[in-house]
């Protein structure tokens, strides 16, 4: 049985020898490992040979040994798969590793190189040779109402001071003011007076910076926007602004203009109420005027049916002054009556008889006197009715023209409201011209492109290695 195994050791034996034919050119580490193999693999031949156990578990005992070297028996055995396996991992790592750090070290440097090192360079040749230099204008500015800063200064100066808050007397128009700098009416107000476009789109000024004039107006909303900064501190109540440009004297003029531009903003949306209120008093006036012309129109026609220019006047009051002479006339001719009686003159006297008739006269003409009032010398209207009629007309007249006087003094205290400039944009930090350029700030801004570029180059390798990692 032992000579019946032999044969099969032998061929694992060949078997060894071929691989290590085959391995011949590996490193002298792996050569000693197959070495160690092939003396473990002639050591289970002999002792099969010198052994009288069956030959089927020797066989397997052997091939079991020669996959997993630790089922040996013996302490030489365990020492040396051990050291097997200390030197299979060993030559696995100094095998693969310098590998495959040569490969991902070169296409790191050449992504370095591409990724940050040229973006860097670029930057910096632009910025130091070809970026051309920006001036800033800075301003603050509050806004201001004449009609209520006396108050205002003298109400409430006292209670923030205590509290310790500076106020302002318009914050709303601060903010109308600061978000109207940069917006599309801006833009258009200040290329109507001093062309905007042309001052950002000179020759002079670098390719990257230089905005194109035939651009339309969102494109150059957006340029402007860039170039000019206004903000609102609610705390405070002020106002602050910068303007860029690529002069001095163009930094400063912009500054100016919008400056004055705001100015007119707040002074329109203040004066737009008090227009309003013009157009409402002259039509009141208008409705004024009309309605005493009508009252008047209409008391010259009741004049022209009645006949009476003044009805209280020139009937009512002269007929009372006919009516009390007479009455008087009437008491004279009574007491002459009376006194004739009483000296014993006898009642059918001449005497008598023509006092009394003339006191008969006279009560008769008092009598028609008294009935003009209640009819009119034609004799169709009564003269109380013409007299309340001409009072209710000469009342419209009366009310009519003191309307029409009172809405006449309103129109003009409106229109006088409208031509006084109450509201103004207090600029305590006057624009000034620059000396020296601010912007570009040519190291930062390459530093700031340099560590960008690094960041996102660290990033895609670290994301680009993990990814590998995870589907190999």
């Amino acid at each position: 049985m032992s000579n019946s195994e032999n044969p099969k050791h032998l061929s694992l034996l060949e078997s060894i020898h071929a691989e290590d034919g085959h391995e011949k050119a590996k490193s002298p580490r792996e050569r000693r490992k197959r070495a160690s193999m092939h003396a473990i693999a002639e050591d289970g031949a002999k002792g099969t040979t010198q052994d009288a156990t069956p030959p089927p578990q020797s066989s397997v005992q052997l091939i079991e040994e020669r996959k997993q070297p630790h089922l040996r028996t013996g302490e030489q055995t365990s020492r040396d798969s051990s050291e097997a396996k200390s030197e299979t991992v060993s030559d696995a790592l100094t095998i693969e590793l310098p590998r495959a750090r040569k490969r991902r070290s070169f296409g790191g440097y050449l992504s370095f190189v591409i990724c940050v090192l040229l973006p860097t360079l670029v930057a910096g040749v632009y910025y130091f040779a070809f970026a051309s230099d920006q001036y800033v204008v800075h301003f603050r500015f509050a806004v201001r109402d004449t009609s209520t800063a006396v108050s205002t200064s003298a109400a409430t100066s006292d209670l923030t001071a205590l509290v310790g808050i500076a106020s302002s007397s318009n914050p709303t128009e601060n903010y109308m003011v600061a978000e109207f700098m940069t917006s599309q009416q801006a833009v258009e107000e200040l290329q109507s007076r001093i062309n905007v476009r042309e001052i950002y789109s000179r020759p002079s000024i670098d390719f990257a910076s230089r905005m194109d004039a035939s651009q339309p107006i969102e494109m150059f909303l957006r340029y402007w926007k860039n170039m000019t900064t206004a903000q609102f501190d609610q705390v405070t109540g002020i106002s602050w602004a910068e303007v860029r440009a690529f002069t001095p004297e163009d930094a400063y003029l912009v500054a100016k203009t919008l400056l004055s531009l705001g100015e007119d903003l707040v002074n329109e949306v203040a004066q737009r109420p008090q227009r309003e209120a013009i157009k409402y008093a002259e039509a009141e006036v208008a409705r004024a005027e009309d309605r005493l012309r009508k009252v008047r129109t209409e008391l010259a026609q009741y004049r022209d049916k009645t006949g009476l220019i003044e009805p209280t006047t020139s009937v009512v009051l002269a007929n009372a002054t006919v009516a009390s002479s007479i009455r008087g006339a009437i008491a004279q001719i009574q007491t002459d009556i009376s006194a004739l009686k009483k000296q014993g003159m006898k009642d059918n006297s001449a005497q008598l008889q023509s006092l009394r008739t003339r006191l008969k006269a006279t009560e008769e003409q008092l009598k028609a006197v008294e009935n003009q009032i209640s009819t009119s010398e034609s004799g169709d209207t009564p003269i109380s009715q013409a007299v309340a009629r001409y009072e209710q007309l000469d009342l419209e007249r009366l009310f009519a023209q003191n309307l029409l006087t009172s809405t006449m003094q309103s129109l003009e205290q409106a229109r006088s409201n409208a031509a006084t400039k109450r509201i103004y944009v207090v600029a305590f930090v006057q624009p000034a011209l620059p000396q020296t350029s601010t912007y570009p700030r040519r190291g930062v801004a390459t530093l700031t492109v340099a560590i960008a570029c690094l960041l996102l180059w660290t990033i895609a390798l670290l994301l680009g290695r993990s990814i590998k990692e995870h589907l190999a």
